[in-house]
């Protein structure tokens, strides 16, 4: 009996792992994952997008938040993660706004479409002319 449920177990987490298709995350490809209009599009959803929070313009905190995350294949973005940030709800903000990314071009790896990693850094800097 025990040897029928030891059975029974290890099947049940191999049709687990194939059912949650685990495929590899690739960091060097062929062709980047792109958001769709290219980087100068990227810089302007963020532009538009990313609010300076009120604690770091208080502290006058200025820096670049670098945010690691995973484009999927259908371009989805997942495990976004901070590897480095600077506090005061900057590091929030910019996992806010990755939220809101719409989907990507995935990359590609010997011309099939693969997952993969980047870390995007995203820069808070106070404009001193505005709030002039």
């Amino acid at each position: 009996m025990k040897k029928l449920f030891s059975i029974f177990v290890f099947g049940l987490i191999a049709n687990f792992v194939q059912a949650q298709n685990i495929e590899p995350v690739y960091e060097k490809v062929d062709a980047m994952a792109e958001f769709p209009g290219g980087i100068t599009e990227m810089i302007n959803f963020i532009g538009q997008n990313l609010k300076y929070p009120k604690p770091a313009a208080r502290a006058n905190v200025t820096g670049k938040v670098f945010v690691k995350m995973i484009i999927e294949k259908d371009g989805s973005i997942s495990s976004p993660k901070i590897v480095k940030g600077i506090g005061f709800g900057c590091d929030e903000e910019v996992m806010r706004v990755v939220g809101l990314m719409p989907k990507w071009s995935a990359a590609r790896l010997d011309g099939k479409v693969v997952r993969s990693s980047m870390v995007m850094p995203v820069m808070f800097a106070l404009d001193h002319k505005k709030s002039k």
